[in-house]
């Protein structure tokens, strides 16, 4: 039999049909309703708000952490539910730098290598390196306590 070609939304279910082809409908229907049922938003994912619908946190996609919004700095977008950036401006800036060195040290390969300071074996390790350092998280700076 030819392969099926399905919408990548329904590919779960298709598979799950797939798999228990012999099973009754009322056997395997929980796990079709639970592949069905209606996802999470990436507003309910990435924001958090208190009783009264205020905005209390945001996941920060730099640090990779839930930010008090009350004590960390977010930069306006507008067309979003919650009116923030996904990142903080501190990881806004410090993304966008890690960005801007990767670039020129990638430049600087190219100059290193056609200067013959490097060999084409070493631009993997290089390429890896430099990579990882744009990846790095650069941690916010812990606010001295008040003593």
């Amino acid at each position: 039999m030819s392969e099926v070609n399905v919408k990548k939304a329904y590919a779960a279910i298709y598979a799950l049909l797939e798999a228990n082809k012999a099973k009754k409908v009322s056997t395997i229907l929980p796990q079709l309703v639970e592949l069905m049922s209606k996802a999470t938003t990436a507003v309910e994912t990435t924001t958090r708000f208190d009783e009264d619908g205020k905005l209390t946190h945001v996941y920060c996609y730099y640090h990779k952490e839930w930010e008090d919004v009350a004590e960390v700095e977010f930069g306006k977008k507008a067309n979003t539910k919650s009116g923030l950036n996904t990142m903080c401006k501190l990881g806004v800036s410090n993304w966008s730098k890690q960005q801007r060195a990767k670039k020129k040290a990638e430049a600087e390969l190219l100059t290193q290598l056609t200067a013959g300071t490097i060999t084409v074996e070493d631009l993997p390790t290089l390429q890896a390196k430099i990579l990882d350092a744009s990846k790095a998280i650069v941690a916010r700076p812990v606010e001295a306590e008040a003593e």
